[in-house]
């Protein structure tokens, strides 16, 4: 696949996400069959110093690590030390809502029971592994807001998909307690996971600190920020006690290796049909809130089904980083973007601008992924300029029912007359020609005339109120 087109796209487009967003720097892989095949780097990696982001800034995957604890899982299943449908007897995990013992195979499709913890976070690092988690499970009660917001169990044995980042620490103690080399989880995922695919930008370290990660690792990494409109905030660092679900250190091609492995087959680190297990449903999948009819899930994987099947995965690091990795199993593709932010908006909400940026830049790689050409039509001068000729053309005609529309010499007069805020940038050519293109009457045949005029993967930006706030509304309409 000729990535060209693609490279030119994200050049343009995603500098203006990440103003959009308020990002301060990003970093993006795409890979296809068994290589990297696009490595990109846009912004800073730390505000203070200008430290720019380069595709070898390393940045927490968060949540987005939990993959890499499953692969780790299933590599002992294969060599008969655990079975997928084993009860885990190995600790005292009990669903006291019953029906039956949790095996394996329930923790990797979050069907446990266990309801949707945060990781049980502090400001120092964990205490070793089995210790946390018998705590924790002695304890019964979920760290968010003290226990008061989220239920520790939420549900039976296998009755549906609850998120659970202790789940998926339990997993990485069962790998740390049956590895046949006897050694600490972070060792096992480097030995069987991490040197096999070449990956050397990446640890999966008990906390992120200079106890556990080379110092050439962490002087990579960028600097994390928490953020509000108009504010960035580099806060002091925070550590998961249930380390196995959400604190590796990665580069976006380095992560990009391992997804590709499983999309592949190659057998580097998993037999080729556990890796097809792997990113295929096993059971119905869903969000941090809960289930949803549109998602399924693999093993750790969720799964997105439709014209074009996809696999996907994120993560956040408190208080300052988003992963994101989307991945088509049918070319082979694999997406993997790291940003320097963690947006401090709601709770869950998959719009905040941590979420939000990776998301729009996914659109662009998917519109590449499925043939078309990502490239915007116009440079962003003259795309926001013709935009805003469509919302002026529709004001002074459709949106009142006026059949006649303006003269020329009038729409060259409003041309001139634009008052432009400085750095914007305008095209008055764009903008007349976008007024003349105005003379419907329905909003159906605005919202087609917007269509053509935009591939799908823009009118996705246009949707989320990129580069003229309130078109989206227009954009939207079928």
């Amino acid at each position: 696949m000729d990535v060209s087109r693609l490279a030119e796209a994200l050049d343009v487009l995603v500098p203006e996400i990440m103003g959009h967003c308020g990002t301060p720097g990003l970093s993006i892989a795409v890979g296809v069959g068994a290589e990297v095949a696009l490595a990109r780097a846009y912004g800073l990696a730390d505000l203070a110093t200008d430290r720019p982001m380069t595709v070898d800034t390393v940045g927490p995957t968060g949540s987005d690590c939990k993959p890499y604890t499953g692969v780790a899982a299933l590599q002992l299943v294969e060599r008969g030390l655990i079975g997928l449908d084993d009860p885990i007897d190995q600790m005292p995990l009990v669903n006291p809502h019953g029906e039956r013992p949790i095996t394996l195979k329930d923790l990797l499709t979050h069907h446990s029971g266990l309801g949707p913890g945060l990781g049980n976070w502090d400001r120092v690092p964990p205490a070793p592994l089995g210790e946390h988690l018998r705590r924790v499970l002695e304890a019964g009660r979920s760290d968010a807001y003290g226990g008061s917001l989220l239920p520790f169990w939420a549900g039976r044995v296998g009755e549906r998909y609850q998120y659970s980042n202790l789940g998926i620490a339990i997993i990485g103690y069962l790998v740390e307690l049956l590895n046949p080399d006897g050694v600490s989880f972070p060792e096992w995922v480097a030995r069987r996971v991490f040197e096999p695919l070449g990956m050397d930008s990446t640890c999966f370290p008990p906390a992120q600190h200079p106890d556990h990660v080379p110092a050439e690792l962490l002087a990579r990494r960028s600097t994390g920020y928490a953020t509000l409109p108009g504010y960035h905030f580099p806060l002091p660092p925070l550590y998961p006690g249930d380390y196995p679900a959400g604190s590796a250190l990665t580069t976006p091609s380095d992560h990009a290796r391992f997804v590709l492995a499983l999309l592949n087959g190659s057998g580097a680190v998993l037999d080729p049909a556990t890796a097809r297990q792997m990113i295929t449903a096993q059971a119905p999948g869903g969000t941090l809130l809960g289930p949803s009819q549109d998602i399924s899930v693999g093993l750790v994987f969720n799964v997105f089904g439709g014209d074009h099947p996809y696999i996907g995965h994120g993560g956040e690091y408190p208080w300052g980083w988003g992963h994101f990795t989307r991945a088509w199993p049918g070319p082979q593709v694999a997406l993997v973007i790291s940003a320097n932010q963690y947006d401090l908006g709601d709770f869950t909400l998959s719009h905040r601008p941590s979420h939000q940026a990776g998301r729009l830049v996914a659109e662009i790689v998917t519109a590449w992924v499925h043939g078309a050409d990502p490239r915007p039509r116009r440079d962003p001068v003259a795309a926001r300029s013709y935009l805003a000729g469509l919302l002026v053309g529709d004001r002074l005609t459709t949106r009142f029912g006026i059949a006649s529309e303006p003269a020329p010499e009038d729409v060259a007069g409003l041309a001139r007359a634009a008052i432009v805020a400085p750095g914007l940038g305008w095209d008055p050519e764009a903008f007349r020609q976008a007024v003349g293109q105005v003379r419907l009457s329905t909003l159906p045949d605005a919202a087609a005339l917007t269509r053509r005029e935009l591939p799908d993967h823009e009118l996705a930006l246009l949707k989320q109120q990129l580069g003229v706030p309130g078109f989206g509304t227009l954009a939207q309409a079928k």
